[in-house]
């Protein structure tokens, strides 16, 4: 591998079915740190629990990871404690998973990640319905990327400060999973007192491969990237097209979510593939047939029943298997030590001299 590729961990969103991408990953890295072996680490939604996880300055194990879904998916989505429903609100209070974040996150803030500057940068896409000040031409509501980064002073924009950008880790993975109709949006402040208010990042980018290579040409300068983009598992889209000629806010409302996430996803997936060929690692599986044991996984982004989570586990390890050689042949690849590419500084880009000074766009 050149000495100067950029590698780029992704996680898709898609709730419950985070177990999938968190044992892919146990698989490919086995005992080895994710900041080690990546220069940025992106998530959204429960990919961005995940990406949280493993970008912390104590990172989680993905052992850890892979039962944070286990032993407590059926406490964060509990029926009982919504709307029953979902008609009249969300359906899930997101009290469970509030309070699992914050003991796992702790006191965490995104300027603490990669403090020494050789593991991995942060990159969590959210959606912004609530915004401390207008947006030109006068918007509220606005793409937002947290980055680990910008936390710490790193490319800001304008007069911007570091305060601003800087937010507890804990709120950041709640908003980026305030999927809608699911959970209510989150509220968090950033270190300089500034309140937003946030959807799922997974309403525009519930693949962020796109996003993080974009954040690590202008963090990096870079122009050569290995891409390792793990799904959440893939679902058959199906609409009664007869039907839905009829169907009004209530019906759409569910149908409506899935196809934004998994069509956002899908078309990440393609562009990067022609943008990247043989650099674009993606592990995904169809959730369409059965496991070997011969269950059907419910794709549901919300079904944490004793006998889903354990189709998804038999799942995760049916991909697994049949990735056998492409996952030992990717970790092969990411063996060597990563290159050392400081982030943020004038570097020589085929004879051109590109200045990374500019801010990225928020």
């Amino acid at each position: 591998m050149s000495d100067d590729v950029v590698r780029i961990l992704s996680i898709d969103g898609g709730g419950i079915r985070g177990i999938i991408p968190a044992m892919v990953l146990g698989a490919l890295l086995k005992d080895r740190n994710a900041q080690d072996v990546f220069h940025l680490i992106a998530g959204t939604s429960t990919g961005g629990i995940i990406a949280s996880g493993l970008a912390k300055p104590n990172p989680m194990t993905l052992t850890e990871i892979t039962s944070l879904y286990v032993d407590h998916g059926a406490d964060i989505f509990n029926p009982a404690t919504g709307s029953p429903g979902g008609i009249l609100g969300p359906r899930y209070s997101p009290d469970a998973l509030i309070a699992l974040l914050g003991e796992e996150f702790e006191k965490t803030h995104l300027s603490d990640i990669n403090a020494s500057g050789d593991k991995a940068e942060l990159l969590i896409p959210s959606y912004a319905i609530g915004l401390p000040k207008e947006n030109p031409p006068g918007n509220t509501c606005a793409p937002m990327f947290f980055r680990s980064w910008q936390a710490r002073g790193v490319l800001l924009e304008g007069d911007a400060t570091a305060a601003e950008y800087d937010f507890r880790l804990s709120a950041v993975a709640r908003a980026t999973s305030a999927a809608p109709t699911y959970f209510p949006p989150q509220a968090l402040l950033n270190k300089a007192g500034q309140q937003f208010t946030m959807i799922d990042g997974g309403v525009f980018a519930n693949n962020p491969a796109m996003c993080a290579i974009v954040e690590a040409h202008k963090l990096y300068s870079a122009q050569n990237f290995l891409v390792v983009s793990i799904g959440t598992g893939s679902e058959p889209s199906r609409i009664d097209a007869v039907a839905a000629a009829t169907w009004g806010d209530v019906q759409w409302a569910l149908p409506l979510i899935t196809i934004l996430m998994d069509g956002a996803s899908q078309t990440t997936c393609v562009e990067v593939s022609e943008l990247l060929a043989d650099n674009h690692w993606r592990f995904d599986t169809s959730l369409a047939s059965p496991t070997p044991q011969g269950e059907q996984v419910d794709p549901a982004m919300d079904n944490a029943s004793a006998a889903n989570i354990k189709a998804l586990q038999d799942k995760a390890n049916q991909l697994i298997s049949a990735n056998s050689a492409q996952l030992a042949a990717l970790a092969e690849l990411l063996a060597p030590p990563k290159a050392n590419i400081p982030p943020g500084q004038t570097r020589a880009l085929k004879g051109m001299l590109v200045s990374t000074t500019t801010p990225p766009s928020a």
